[in-house]
């Protein structure tokens, strides 16, 4: 049962993670190198950018020597993921061992067996 849940929650967090990405590459019909121009009423590559400076959405480029954050985002993922299934054995853990503790506890009084007038044929 624990681990349907950790499979549902990877799968969440999957379909965020790519939600998240559709949704930040769909800003503008323009390529990661290139910016969207409304003067130009198209696309600009990024490079151009360097020459002018102050050219109005220059500021939308990535600069070339920016990586993206994608291994952040994993590693906060995989690091989530890692204590939940650590939280999860440790619970699954304690109460299999308060179970079979509780399992043999030994009895405080005896059971008598006696063939009273009930048990007479």
């Amino acid at each position: 049962m624990a681990l349907n849940a950790l499979c549902a929650l990877c799968g969440l967090i999957i379909a965020a993670v790519t939600t998240f990405h559709g949704v930040s590459a769909q800003k503008s019909p323009c390529r990661s190198s290139e910016f969207w121009s409304s003067d130009y009423d198209g696309c600009l590559p990024c490079e151009s950018c360097k020459q002018y400076p102050k050219t109005p959405s220059c500021n939308t480029c990535k600069s070339v020597d920016e990586t993206p954050d994608v291994w952040k985002l994993a590693a906060i993922t995989s690091f989530s993921v890692l204590a939940v299934v650590l939280v999860s054995a440790a619970l699954i853990i304690g109460v299999m061992v308060h179970r079979r503790k509780s399992h043999k506890r030994p009895l405080r009084e005896p059971i008598e067996e006696t063939a009273g007038p009930l048990y007479q044929a």
